[in-house]
């Protein structure tokens, strides 16, 4: 069969006919390549940091020869990478060449990893921040759409303290028992943290140390259910976290409480030495057994076996009442009567007031003395010139 020149173009044409038709196919399964870039967003000078990329074909259609541009920043150094199941990376052109994407689950996707190290020397100031984007693109096959996907990652000083601990403050509470005539304490110690930046970040407090020497004193440091805490705080925040103790038995001798606080940023690859601070507080011992009693009327109108005005009192019990013969004899016979009243008045806020308005100048003679005795003899001066000035005005009245 001879072919004129009409025909052999039309048979020219069709194998290019094809061609075209498997390149548009072609360029439509490569719209549905995507990309992923997953790593740290933050990092300090000096880490090993991964950057890892997967592609998938969400596609019907196998693709072959599959090439991705993923460059690395200048601010990190590359080490090694990792191509799995298969591909090869070339850390010079930093192009990722893949044979082939399949459509099963078993070929479909691939994914790279790539161990880089971040630069030192990068930042001139603390509080500087370099931010190092990588990015990754679909090169081949060409389409219509970039198909591409990044990480920024912002790079902070090597040596940079971010978190820092500013006070640890005790607060103290304690609560009578009048069925049993015992006191039991506790303690919240509240932990001030600060992020002095220069980003945004996530830091944790832990109780690293809490100890208890002395007496029956046995308390458990708790914090809701759970230790440690977990604190997130732009640059410039500060925010208090409370930990508190079990109630316990007050101790029957002096006792000290000793802390050790840390915090430290959590949201860094390998976070720095962590910001430390600690302290201790020794406390009186009170023994219910020597005779002293509980000065329960005295605790349940202030409210606290530690209120100051409580403490004074319990001192001149102590030191006063308790060395002569009379004076124990009183006290005893106040540790008698006193619980079942004690319990009354806690139970009527109008009694505890009442209370504390009867002690009140008690407290006063008891912790100023001298004071109180001059303001007694003015008193008595002032009631004794009032009464004579009364009587020299009923005896001109006749």
């Amino acid at each position: 069969m001879i072919l004129n020149s009409q025909d052999s173009k039309w048979v020219l044409r069709i194998p290019c006919a094809f061609a075209l038709l498997f390149g548009v196919a072609l360029a439509f399964a490569s719209e549905n390549l995507t990309l992923t870039k997953n790593g740290p967003k933050t990092a300090r000078e000096g880490d090993l940091i991964e950057y890892r990329l997967e592609i998938v074909n969400e596609g019907s259609v196998r693709i072959d020869g599959i090439e991705v541009l993923d460059t690395l920043p200048v601010t990190v150094e590359f080490l090694q990478s990792v191509s799995t199941p298969s591909g090869l990376y070339d850390p010079v052109t930093g192009i990722w060449t893949l044979t082939r994407l399949g459509t099963s689950e078993v070929d479909r996707s691939a994914e790279l990893r790539l161990q880089a190290l971040v630069r030192s020397n990068l930042l001139v100031e603390p509080n500087d921040v370099a931010v190092a984007i990588n990015r990754a693109r679909v090169i081949t096959p060409e389409t219509a759409e970039p198909i591409e996907a990044e990480l920024a990652t912002n790079i902070l000083c090597a040596f940079c303290i971010d978190w820092e601990i500013l006070s640890v403050s005790l607060a103290s509470d304690s609560r009578v028992d009048i069925q049993h005539e015992t006191v039991e304490l506790r303690f919240d110690l509240h932990v001030q943290v600060t992020n002095n930046g220069p980003i945004e970040s996530e830091g944790t407090v832990r109780a690293t140390d809490f100890s208890v020497i002395g007496g029956n004193f046995n308390p458990t440091l708790i914090l809701g259910p759970t230790l440690p805490v977990a604190v997130a705080l732009a640059p410039g925040e500060t925010q208090t976290v409370t930990f508190g103790t079990n109630w316990a038995d007050w101790p029957n001798s002096k006792y000290t409480i000793a802390w050790e606080f840390q915090v430290a940023d959590t949201s860094l690859i390998d976070p720095i030495m962590p910001n430390t601070v600690s302290g201790s507080y020794t406390g009186e011992g009170y023994d219910n057994d020597s005779g002293g009693g509980g000065c329960f009327i005295a605790t349940a109108a202030y409210g606290s076996y530690l209120d100051p005005h409580v403490r004074s009192l319990r001192r001149f019990r102590d030191e006063t009442l308790m060395r002569s013969r009379a004076g124990r004899a009183l006290v005893a016979r106040y540790d008698n009567v006193s619980p079942l009243i004690a319990q009354y008045i806690a139970q009527h806020e109008a009694l505890r007031m009442f209370t504390r308005f009867v002690l009140t100048p008690v407290v006063f003679a008891i912790e100023a003395p001298v004071l109180a005795f001059s303001v007694l003899i003015v008193l008595v001066i002032l009631t004794s010139g009032f009464r004579r000035w009364a009587q020299l005005t009923r005896n001109r009245q006749r």
